[in-house]
């Protein structure tokens, strides 16, 4: 009995001092910033800011009291919202906080509104419009800009991809345009509680980067990358149906509640392999709808000629990008 209380006991002392070490060390990663939400699954840590280490940044974040990426600015209740809607490229926790894009557009337009940013890494707009309908005030919004990266979206919008590493997501499922049901996330069961507990800690992340660092070590030792592969995408005829029916019913509700809605096509196929296929397909779709569209690829294309527009550890927009992408919004949808 003494030598399991002694196993037990350096046990826990070995794990206090690795996560002494972690926090306080060259090594430290930060910690998490997602929590679940019964709603969308996961969802940002409310009233949050911690660090997001990597070899080519280590930057701090921070949340608002609803979870939304913080603003550079006061809020003021007696102006119209302008929300940004996507993922990780315009969640941006790797750039500082006052040159995100939401906050360089406030400035850029002089503080005339109040601009939000409900960016969620690893949503696409199947998450996105439950998002809109669960965390944004629709009444208040004068317009709102959807940025839909189509490779990474597609696959965001199938519940497959989803596997055991990831946090629970809500998903919209289409029958067609009009007819869709929602699939709620996973219950908050005791494998979320655990992770919710494990998040508070350095240690969380740091097993979990490890994970996907020997993961992806395996992966390369057993698949060689063809470009041409990323053209294919598996189960598409499903994946598109998925993206055109959240886009239409986002459209809706701005029709309903009186808003502006404008989405910002990137394909990363057509930028990198100049592959316009996909893009060509969405653009046919919202022009039938009458939903307005602008395609930035060619926009970033000349902007990386001038300079490099991400970061070389991850591919991210540097914050040079995001202020560009700022003004050349700015020109196109409000002057």
């Amino acid at each position: 009995m003494k030598k399991l209380l002694l196993f037990f006991l350096v046990f826990f002392f070995s794990i206090v001092s690795f996560e002494i070490f972690l926090r306080y060390s060259p090594f430290s990663y930060g910690i998490t910033p997602m929590e679940y939400d019964k709603e969308i699954g996961m969802w940002h840590k409310k009233s949050f800011s911690n660090n997001i280490v990597k070899k080519c940044y280590n930057v701090k974040y921070s949340f608002d009291s609803y979870g939304r990426i913080s603003n550079s600015y006061q809020y003021n209740n007696k102006k119209e919202d302008i929300v940004l809607l996507g993922d990780s490229q315009i969640e941006a926790l790797m750039v500082k906080n006052e040159k995100v894009i939401h906050n360089v557009m406030n400035k850029l337009l002089n503080y005339k509104y109040n601009v939000l940013n409900y960016g969620l890494s690893g949503t696409g707009p199947s998450q996105q419009l439950m998002i809109l309908k669960k965390k944004v005030t629709m009444n208040k919004i004068n317009s709102l800009i959807q940025f839909v990266f189509i490779e990474n979206d597609l696959n965001d919008s199938d519940p497959e991809n989803i596997d055991g590493t990831n946090r629970p997501k809500v998903y919209t499922v289409f029958e067609n345009l009009n007819d869709y049901k929602v699939i709620p996330p996973k219950s908050y069961d005791i494998k979320e509680k655990i992770r919710d507990f494990l998040g508070k800690f350095e240690l969380y992340v740091y097993l979990k980067k490890t994970f996907y660092h020997y993961k992806n070590l395996f992966k390369k030792s057993e698949i060689i990358y063809d470009q041409k592969k990323d053209f294919h995408i598996k189960n598409s005829d499903y994946k598109w149906k998925q993206l055109f029916g959240s886009i239409f019913q986002i459209n809706k509700l701005s029709k309903k509640n009186g808003f502006k809605y404008h989405v910002v096509v990137f394909s990363s196929n057509e930028f990198n392999y100049n592959f316009k296929n996909h893009r060509l397909k969405l653009e046919r779709f919202l022009n039938k709808n009458k939903i307005d569209s602008i395609n930035i690829v060619p926009f970033l294309k000349k902007l990386e000629n001038i300079n490099s527009i991400s970061f070389d550890c991850d591919g991210h927009w540097n914050e040079n990008t995001h202020y560009e992408i700022s003004k050349f919004l700015k020109g196109k949808l409000y002057d």
